[in-house]
C-alpha cells in the first residue's frame, strides 16, 4: 500500500483475467471506491487505485454480475379435441349443483375501536437532573395576581382616575402635536439647504466659467 494506491490478490487466477477487468468499479467494505489498473505478475495480483488510502486488513470486492437468460420448457397442444381442459371450482359446484359454503366468521362486522388513554409522561427527578436545560419539563406555577383582580372603586377613586386619563390624553395630544412641529421644520430645513446648495453650485459654476475664460483670453494674447 502507498499512499491511494495498493496491490490485490487472490481476487484472480491469472494475469488474463485481471486483463478482462482493467477499469473495473471496487469496492472495500468500509465503503472506499477503486478501480482495476494494471495486472501485476501472473499469479491474478493486479494494482488498483482508491478514493482513499486503505488498510491491509480490508477486503476488495468486484462486482461481476452477469444476467443469465433462464430457457423456457413448454409442451405444445396441436389440437384441443384431444384435451381435457380442468373444470375450475364454478364448474365443478354448478354440475353437481352445490351451494357457496357460507361461513359467518366471513361476514364484514363493524369495527368499534375504544380510545385509547395514554397516562402523562413522568420523569424521574434523578434523570431530570443530568438532562439539558431545553429538554427538562417546564413547570411553571401560576400565582393569583392582585392586579388581576376587579376591584370597585369609589366615586372620589373614578373622578382620580378619569383625571389622570384626561391629563395623559393632552399629554399624548401634546406629543403629537410636537412631533408633526419638528418633523415640520426639519422639512423646511432640509429644502433651505437644498436651495443653500445650489445656489453655491450656481457661484462655483459661474466663478469657474470666468476664470476659464480670462485664462483663454490670456493665452490667445500675442506675446511681447
Amino acid at each position: 500500500i502507498h499512499k491511494n494506491t495498493a496491490y490485490v490478490n487472490k481476487m484472480f487466477n491469472s494475469s488474463l483475467e485481471v486483463a478482462k477487468f482493467e477499469g473495473a468499479s471496487i469496492k472495500t467494505v468500509s465503503g472506499i471506491r477503486g478501480q482495476v489498473k494494471k495486472a501485476s505478475g501472473g499469479n491474478g495480483a493486479f494494482r488498483a487505485t482508491f478514493e482513499d488510502r486503505i488498510k491491509m486488513s480490508d477486503i476488495v470486492f468486484l462486482r461481476a454480475f452477469h444476467t443469465i437468460p433462464i430457457k423456457k420448457f413448454y409442451n405444445p397442444i396441436t389440437s384441443l379435441l384431444s384435451v381435457a381442459a380442468m373444470r375450475s371450482i364454478a364448474d365443478i359446484r354448478r354440475a353437481k349443483n352445490l351451494a357457496v359454503p357460507n361461513k359467518a366468521d366471513s361476514h364484514y362486522k363493524p369495527i368499534t375501536r375504544e380510545t385509547k388513554r395514554f397516562n402523562p409522561l413522568k420523569i424521574p427527578q434523578s434523570l431530570q437532573a443530568e438532562l439539558p436545560f431545553k429538554s427538562k419539563p417546564k413547570i411553571v406555577k401560576t400565582k393569583t395576581n392582585a392586579k388581576s383582580r376587579a376591584v370597585v372603586m369609589s366615586k372620589h377613586d373614578k373622578r382620580v382616575a378619569n383625571l389622570i386619563g384626561q391629563i395623559n390624553l393632552l399629554g399624548k395630544d401634546k406629543s403629537k402635536k410636537q412631533r408633526v412641529k419638528v418633523m415640520k421644520q426639519k422639512e423646511e430645513y432640509t429644502k433651505k439647504r437644498a436651495a443653500e446648495e445650489a445656489e453655491a453650485d450656481a457661484r462655483r459654476k459661474k466663478k469657474r466659467k470666468t476664470f476659464f475664460r480670462i485664462e483663454g483670453q490670456n493665452q490667445r494674447a500675442p506675446r511681447d
